[in-house]
């Protein structure tokens, strides 16, 4: 029998308490949606929404799913923005830093790989959406396959140098490499 998702609106702490309390294996799922999230200054997600499941697994809480928005990104070759949307794959521990049992405090192993269930027992989503959003961006974005680049009116109006034309700037090297040539 297939869990209903839990639907979480505008959040993304969760007290993981009693899912800490169960055995290795336990698991609860969640549809998160979030109107807005923060990315990197000044780049905002909208419109995220988050199929997660969380299972119990010896040292922590492993945070599976997959996640989809919309941003604002600028594009490489005519530097206009355009709207874009993006998804990926979610997957990412957590560990607490207070033992749900006796109330200790955890060694936790700061490797950087895993993030922290705090010590009200509560895990934040929010940095590892952040980090899985930004990833799935594209590198070199491009507002379409029919984007012209630069248009003559960012270069102050020049037309840009034809290939034939190539740089001047080189031409000196140009000369030394036909010089080189005719003393063959």
């Amino acid at each position: 029998m297939a869990t209903e998702p839990t639907p979480i609106n505008n959040d993304t702490v969760l007290n993981v308490a009693q899912l800490l309390k169960e055995q290795v294996g336990g698991k609860r799922v969640y549809a998160l949606t979030l109107d807005a999230l923060p990315l990197d200054d000044p780049m905002m997600a909208r419109d995220v929404t988050a199929q997660l499941k969380l299972t119990r697994i010896a040292d922590g809480i492993l945070v599976t799913g997959s996640l989809a928005g919309r941003t604002r990104l600028e594009c490489v070759r005519c530097l206009e923005e355009f709207d874009t949307d993006f998804g990926g794959d979610v997957e990412a521990e957590f560990r607490p830093t207070i033992d749900i049992a006796s109330g200790m405090l955890v060694e936790v192993d700061d490797d950087g790989e895993s993030f922290e269930i705090d010590d009200n027992h509560c895990l934040d989503l929010a940095e590892m959406l952040r980090q899985v959003s930004i990833l799935t961006l594209p590198i070199r974005p491009v507002c379409g396959d029919d984007c012209p680049g630069f248009t003559s009116e960012f270069r102050g109006g020049e037309e840009p140098p034809t290939e034939e034309a190539g740089d001047e700037r080189l031409a000196v090297l140009e000369k030394l490499l036909d010089d080189s040539r005719g003393n063959s």
